[in-house]
C-alpha cells in the first residue's frame, strides 16, 4: 500500500481550505487506498488572525518544519499532498518546508501534489521578479491541483510545475435523509416574504456591506435579510449595527452571528436566495451548500463562481453595483420550486462530497487520472 503524507489546513478557523482538510483527514476511501499520515498546518486561531505576524506563528512554523522532517525520515512516503499558499508570510513558510521534500527527492522517489484553494498567483508573480523566481522554485516539478479550469490562467507565468489537474470541491449532502420534494413543495406553497441570506465571514471583501445597502434600498419591499458570519473587526461590527439603527432596518435585517449545525441548516432551509457579492474568492463552499438545499444564488464573477453557477441556478455579476437589478431578476426568474429542484440536481451531479472523495483518491493514485493536461 503506497504511503501518503498529507500536510493540510484543519479547523479552527473554519475557512474553506480547513473544511476540505478536515474531510480529507477523515476520508475512509483515502485511508483504504493509502497508508496515510496527516500533519496539520497551524497558523491562525481565528479568521481575524489570518495575515497577522506574531511570535506564536514563528513557533508554529518551526513546529511544522520538524514534524515534516520527522515524517520524511521515519514514515518515508511515496506521495505528498500539501495545501499550498500563494503569498505573504504563508508562502515563505511553505517555501521553507518545501525544501525538505525537495531534498528528500534526492534519496527517494516521491510524487508531490500542491492543492491550491485560493487564487492570486498571477497577481503575486507579476508584482516583482523575486516573487516570480520564488514561486517557480516552489512549484518546480510538482503536480498542481486547482479547483476549476477557470483558475489555470493564474499560472500562465509559472511554467516549472509538472502537471495541472482540476478537482472541484464538494460538500456533505444535508438533505440526504430528508424528503426534498415534500420540503420544497411546502416552502414555496405560499411565499409572502422573501428570505435573503448572506452567509460568509463578516468582512467587507466578502460583500456584506453591499447586501446591507441593498436592504436599505429595498426597505419598503417584503424582503428580510439574514446575515450569518463572524466578525473580523470590532469597528466593522459597530458600523454595521449603527447603519441598521440609523436607517430603521431592525425589521428587515437580522444578524445571527457565526452559525453551524442545525442553526445553519435552518437558515438555508428558510432562505429563498443566497447573496454572495464577494470581491475575492476561488471556490466558495457556501455556494455548494446553497445549491444542496435548492437555494439559488446571486454572486460576483470571482474565481470559479461562473463554473459553479449557471443561468438556471443563479446570477453571476460582472459588477457588484448591479446587485439591485439582479435581485429584481431573481425575484422574477429564480425564486420558485422548479429552480430549487434544478439547484439540487446540479449539486448532486457536480458537487457532492462523494464525488470529491472519489476524484481525490483517483487523482492521488494515478497522476493523470483526472482532467489532466
Amino acid at each position: 500500500m503506497p504511503k501518503l503524507l498529507c500536510i493540510l489546513h484543519r479547523s479552527p478557523p473554519a475557512h474553506g481550505a480547513a473544511k476540505v482538510g478536515d474531510f480529507i483527514a477523515s476520508s475512509k476511501k483515502l485511508n483504504e487506498r493509502f497508508e496515510c499520515r496527516f500533519i496539520a498546518i497551524k497558523s491562525s486561531d481565528t479568521i481575524g488572525d489570518i495575515g497577522k505576524v506574531n511570535f506564536k506563528k514563528f513557533y508554529l512554523v518551526a513546529e511544522l518544519y520538524f514534524k515534516v522532517l520527522w515524517a520524511l525520515l521515519t514514515f518515508r512516503p511515496q506521495k505528498i499532498y500539501f495545501t499550498a499558499s500563494i503569498r505573504s508570510v504563508a508562502l515563505y513558510r511553505d517555501l521553507l518546508v518545501s525544501t525538505l521534500w525537495k531534498t528528500y527527492r534526492y534519496f527517494k522517489p516521491v510524487e508531490v501534489f500542491y492543492h491550491y484553494h485560493t487564487k492570486g498567483v498571477n497577481e503575486y508573480v507579476s508584482a516583482s521578479e523575486r516573487n516570480l523566481k520564488l514561486t517557480r522554485f516552489f512549484v518546480k516539478d510538482v503536480n498542481l491541483i486547482l479547483l476549476s479550469p477557470l483558475l489555470e490562467k493564474d499560472f500562465e507565468k509559472v511554467k516549472t510545475y509538472r502537471s495541472i489537474s482540476f478537482l472541484p470541491n464538494g460538500v456533505e449532502d444535508p438533505m440526504q435523509n430528508e424528503d426534498f420534494e415534500a420540503y420544497v413543495t411546502a416552502k414555496y406553497k405560499n411565499v409572502d416574504t422573501i428570505e435573503a441570506l448572506y452567509l460568509a465571514h463578516m468582512m467587507k471583501e466578502k460583500g456584506y456591506w453591499e447586501v446591507l445597502e441593498l436592504a436599505k434600498a429595498t426597505k419598503r419591499q417584503k424582503i428580510r435579510y439574514h446575515f450569518a458570519g463572524s466578525w473580523k473587526e470590532k469597528d466593522s461590527e459597530a458600523e454595521f449595527f449603527d447603519f441598521v439603527k440609523k436607517h430603521g432596518l431592525e425589521e428587515q435585517v437580522v444578524h445571527h452571528g457565526f452559525v453551524s449545525g442545525k442553526q445553519k441548516a435552518d437558515l438555508f432551509k428558510k432562505a429563498h436566495l443566497l447573496l454572495y457579492p464577494s470581491k475575492n474568492d476561488a471556490f466558495p463552499l457556501t455556494l455548494l451548500e446553497s445549491l444542496s438545499y435548492g437555494v439559488p444564488v446571486i454572486a460576483t464573477d470571482e474565481g470559479s463562481i461562473p463554473y459553479i453557477l449557471d443561468t438556471q441556478s443563479g446570477i453571476v455579476l460582472d459588477d457588484v453595483g448591479k446587485l439591485p437589478e439582479a435581485l429584481e431578476e431573481a425575484k422574477e426568474k429564480l425564486i420558485g420550486k422548479e429552480t430549487a429542484q434544478y439547484c439540487r440536481k446540479r449539486y448532486l451531479k457536480n458537487f457532492s462530497l462523494e464525488q470529491f472523495e472519489e476524484h481525490l483518491v483517483e487523482l492521488l493514485g494515478e497522476r493523470d487520472a483526472l482532467h489532466q493536461r
